[in-house]
């Protein structure tokens, strides 16, 4: 009985650090895109993540952030701007996971609840890398499948397919 109260304390506590740390990277990164503490998108990035919490993505998204880091440490390249199911999501722009051109136009922000639905989800990168990337995540521990004939990456509650884009 004590071992399973320990357990369900240790992965509470993961999840609570889990958020927090999402919580801070996420404003690191606005003020790397040159948002000022205090602004819109500070306090949009807290309810989204929030939001996100509730849901218990945090996790799902640093395992996410994780690879995308990986992915621009490796090849230098990042996700493909303006493309993508993350680009609507402040969070995820602020992380990295989804790029845009310009901040001020990321538009309405997209529902977790429907990307939870949705389940599988895409990032793109230039074609040419694309291949490279899956090669590099799987001898990096991701979990790699393939969903109609596109390379997919497994999370715990998240699907993310690994597409290109063609120049």
């Amino acid at each position: 009985m004590a071992k399973k109260k320990n357990q369900k304390k240790a992965e509470s506590y993961a999840k609570k650090s889990a958020v927090e740390t999402l919580r801070f990277q996420t404003h690191w990164g606005l003020k790397q895109l040159g948002q000022q503490d205090g602004n819109l998108f500070h306090e949009l990035v807290d309810a989204e993540v929030n939001f996100i919490a509730e849901l218990d993505l945090a996790q799902d998204l640093l395992a996410i952030k994780s690879l995308v880091d990986g992915v621009k440490q490796s090849f230098a390249v990042v996700p493909t701007a303006e493309k993508g199911d993350f680009t609507k999501s402040p969070t995820a722009v602020a992380l990295g996971i989804a790029h845009i051109n310009e901040i001020n136009n990321i538009g309405i922000p997209l529902s977790w609840s429907e990307m939870i639905a949705q389940k599988i989800l895409t990032i793109y990168y230039p074609e040419e890398y694309r291949n490279q990337i899956v090669d590099w995540a799987k001898t990096n521990g991701y979990n790699i499948s393939t969903y109609l004939g596109r390379p997919i990456v497994k999370f715990s509650k998240l699907y993310i397919i690994i597409d290109r884009t063609r120049a």
